[in-house]
């Protein structure tokens, strides 16, 4: 395998797969990274082997790919392989771990729960990946929420509030895997309001019917606690769970959230929102941008992770300068990461940052038109398609209802991953689906950067393909 094909295939490896690998090649084992992961043991085990396939690594007299596996890392991207890395293990001993798992059955991470010698349903199942290899200087923020969820005398529904981009859901996200981690809550249920449009600080008119509103968030709770929608009040008083209203900005939330107080102790709420809600039974968490020392190892661990020069050689001056141009945005930063990789060089992303005078939001729509100018058709069409989509798409569905082939998917995923423009996410039942972030679906809905609609026959494969109907 030469350097080329090498970087092809780590380009290709899912975001799971990668965050596996990143931990095996630090020397981590198989259960600390299904703990870390909030994945079964076998399933870390499934995912090295399927990577050792990948690079078409061969077994060694040990019967093990892995060793080869650090070997070609060793080779082709030594910084991702520590020094002293040696702890790899054998069939053997996968044997014995998967005697353990018989034994444990890890899910999410944590044993499950019992009652009555009985094992109860696997808990945080909705919970959605982290959509970045490491959350960045969100500790106090985690532990602040943490805290405040658990003390009595705090309101029982919290909002975590902060302009798009700012990293709420994954801080969310963090929180719950942390409550379930530490069993402060017996379970997790979390429900997504992300099918409308946010314009100006409203829903739009159009999607006024679209929101999300008391009945669908409640039947959405009792289908997580699989219980009918009479018995979820006594569900929610005889445990003490978490729900997390994610993009509650998107929502009829005031209306919700009147009616699920009425519901709540012991358990209790935590939103995501843009906008700070006006209830006065609602606590109050501003969300603010990175530090700077978090924007830089941010920046850096990207960097290293995809060799950009442009950042890897940034002067300290030019990282100061995106933070305060960038406000420690998140998403911001990504963007950063995606122009500097295809420009190949850090200024000319200064210069559209000082633009946007500290507008993160005006930063975004540059990013974003840039982008649009520089990926193919494919990815432009791709990008259209999932953004009327509500929920993350399959390749089966991109293939069936918009007729793209394998061939271009693969470029076209690696130009969109490029850009920070689709995630890598896994439904509950681990299939594999890519998704947009929050603000780049509205950005698309809302014709942002491009105004053409469907074509009669993109429209007609559309329904084809989903409902088996011909216009």
């Amino acid at each position: 395998m030469n350097q080329e094909k090498f970087d092809q295939v780590f380009e290709d490896l899912s975001a799971q797969r990668r965050k596996v690998l990143l931990r095996f090649l630090a020397g981590e084992k198989d259960l600390a990274i299904a703990a870390s992961l909030f994945i079964e043991e076998s399933t870390v085990r499934k995912h090295i082997q399927e990577i050792c396939d990948a690079f078409k690594c061969e077994p060694d007299e040990s019967r093990s790919k892995r060793p080869d596996l650090i070997a070609l890392f060793r080779k082709y991207k030594p910084e991702l392989v520590p020094e002293g890395n040696f702890a790899i293990t054998s069939e053997v001993d996968v044997g014995k771990t998967a005697e353990v798992e018989e034994s444990s059955h890890l899910v999410n991470g944590l044993p499950p729960k019992q009652q009555d010698g009985k094992e109860q349903c696997q808990r945080g199942v909705f919970i959605p990946d982290k959509r970045c290899r490491t959350v960045w200087g969100r500790d106090n923020l985690i532990e602040t929420v943490l805290y405040r969820l658990t003390d009595s005398q705090q309101p029982s529904i919290l909002s975590l509030c902060g302009p798009a981009g700012y990293g709420k859901t994954e801080a969310a996200s963090e929180v719950a895997r942390a409550a379930l981690q530490r069993n402060l809550f017996a379970d997790v249920l979390w429900v997504i309001a992300r099918q409308t449009e946010l314009v100006n600080d409203h829903i739009s008119q159009k999607s006024q019917l679209e929101a999300l509103n008391w009945n669908q968030f409640l039947n959405q709770i009792a289908h997580q606690l699989h219980c009918p929608v009479e018995r979820v009040q006594q569900r929610l008083r005889e445990e003490k769970r978490l729900i997390v209203l994610d993009n509650a900005e998107t929502s009829d939330v005031e209306d919700i959230l009147a009616n699920i107080v009425k519901m709540l102790n012991p358990s209790r709420v935590l939103l995501t929102s843009r906008l700070k809600t006006k209830a006065q039974y609602v606590g109050l968490i501003p969300i603010q941008g990175l530090e700077e020392q978090s924007s830089y190892r941010l920046l850096h661990d990207e960097a290293i992770y995809n060799n950009i020069p442009a950042l890897i050689q940034a002067s300290d001056e030019q990282l100061h300068r995106v933070h305060e141009l960038s406000c420690g945005a998140p998403l911001a930063l990504h963007f950063i990461v995606g122009r500097v990789w295809d420009d190949q060089a850090l200024e000319p992303v200064l210069s559209a940052l000082q633009q946007a005078s500290g507008e993160v939001e005006i930063f975004y729509q540059f990013s974003l038109e840039t982008a649009w100018q520089r990926i193919s058709d494919t990815a432009k069409s791709v990008l259209h398609y999932m953004g009327q989509a509500d929920a993350g798409v399959t390749w089966a569905e991109l293939s069936g209802a918009w007729g793209v082939l394998e061939s271009d998917w693969n470029k076209t995923r690696r130009d969109l991953k490029r850009w920070y423009l689709i995630e890598d996410v896994q439904d509950t039942k681990g299939n594999q689906r890519y998704d947009l972030h929050p603000w780049v679906r509205s950005s698309v809905r809302g014709g942002l950067v491009d105004k053409w609609q469907l074509s009669l026959q993109q429209k007609e494969q559309i329904a084809k393909w989903k409902f088996d109907i011909d216009i």
